[in-house]
């Protein structure tokens, strides 16, 4: 009896930490988001570790280093380019909302992000163009901190 009162307790310790740390992943996950759609590239950068990978669909490339740091930067620039031509000057300068996220932990340390983005301004002639994004999430001593990052797009297929 002792024996499955002890195992109950870790378990029900071990859930609480799961609990814990998909609380804090979200939690960076909700900066992220909430500093890009502010376009606020201090807050934004703090969400990620010193040396971050991204591949996205505007490049072939790895983007690392400081060609990371340029293409956000740039596409900081047109964001806030293409909000003043809608007349908007002012935070946030665009909407993120994602769907179906989900995290996973293949270790206590480590986390995948994945969600979707629907954007209907974003067309092909197949139609609206789904984002698919996916996040490496790396426990640091500085928290949790971004360290990959993958975007996608996807047409509907017809």
């Amino acid at each position: 009896m002792k024996r499955m009162v002890a195992v109950a307790l870790l378990l029900a310790g071990l859930s609480s930490t799961a609990r814990a740390q998909e609380a804090d992943v979200r939690q960076l996950m909700t900066a992220f988001i909430t500093a890009l759609q502010n376009l606020d590239w201090p807050a934004f950068r703090e969400c990620w570790t010193e040396k971050p990978v991204m591949y996205g669909p505007e490049s072939s490339t790895r983007n690392e280093g400081p060609n990371f740091e340029a293409t956000w930067k740039e596409q900081f620039q047109r964001a806030r380019e293409a909000a003043a031509a809608r007349g908007d000057t002012a935070a946030p300068y665009t909407k993120i909302d994602p769907e179906d996220m989900r995290i996973d932990f293949p270790t206590p340390t480590v986390a995948v992000v994945t969600f979707h983005l629907a954007n209907s301004s974003r067309t092909s002639p197949r139609g609206i163009v789904t984002g698919r994004r996916m996040f490496v999430v790396a426990k640091t001593a500085m928290g949790w901190k971004i360290t990959h990052m993958n975007n996608s797009d996807v047409a509907p297929r017809k």
